[in-house]
C-alpha cells in the first residue's frame, strides 16, 4: 500500500530530537536548527528561514498536537539528503492548529522534488490519523522504535 523503507531511510537521515525549544514556531525551528545535522548546501539560516517563510503562509499543524514544516521550496536536491527531523516538544507550543490543539511533535520534512513531497506527506498524514499510532507518539519513541511502528502501520 505505501513503502515504509523511503519514509524510515528519511527519519534515520534526520533522526529524533527531544526537548526542542521554543514558545513560538520561529523559536522551536532555531533551536532544531542548532542541534541537527544539516545536508551539505543547506545553511542553517536557510533552513530556519525556509521554515519560518512556509508557516507564515498557513499553519502546518495537521491536528491531534503533530506538525509537518517544510519550506515551501526544496532545500535539498539530491534523494540522497532528503531527511525528516522528528521533534518531540519540551512544552507544546501554538501553532495555530484548525483542531486548537497545540503541538508537541514536529516533523520536519525536508524533499526533493515535488513528487517525493507529496508522498511522504500523504503517508505522514495516514500514520497521523490512526489513533494507535498517535498515542504511540506519545511516548516519544527513539528512532527505531519509531521506525517499527510505522512500518506496522504503513
Amino acid at each position: 500500500m505505501h513503502d515504509a523503507n523511503s519514509l524510515s531511510s528519511m527519519i534515520r537521515a534526520g533522526g529524533v530530537h527531544y526537548n526542542v525549544s521554543g514558545s513560538r514556531p520561529d523559536q522551536l525551528f532555531a533551536d532544531l536548527a542548532s542541534r541537527i545535522v544539516l545536508p551539505p548546501k543547506v545553511s542553517r539560516g536557510t533552513f530556519v528561514t525556509g521554515l519560518v517563510e512556509r508557516e507564515r503562509l498557513m499553519t502546518t499543524a495537521v491536528g491531534h498536537g503533530i506538525a509537518l514544516p517544510h519550506p515551501r521550496t526544496p532545500l535539498v536536491g539530491e534523494p540522497a539528503d532528503e531527511r525528516i527531523y522528528v521533534c518531540f516538544l519540551d512544552k507544546p507550543v501554538n501553532f495555530d492548529s484548525l483542531d486548537g490543539k497545540p503541538v508537541y511533535a514536529l516533523f520536519v520534512l525536508l524533499s526533493a522534488d515535488s513528487q517525493t513531497h507529496l508522498r511522504t506527506l500523504s503517508q505522514l498524514s495516514y500514520l497521523f490519523q490512526q489513533e494507535d499510532f498517535r498515542s504511540f507518539l506519545r511516548k516519544k519513541p527513539d528512532t527505531e522504535e519509531l521506525i517499527d511502528a510505522i512500518k506496522k502501520y504503513l
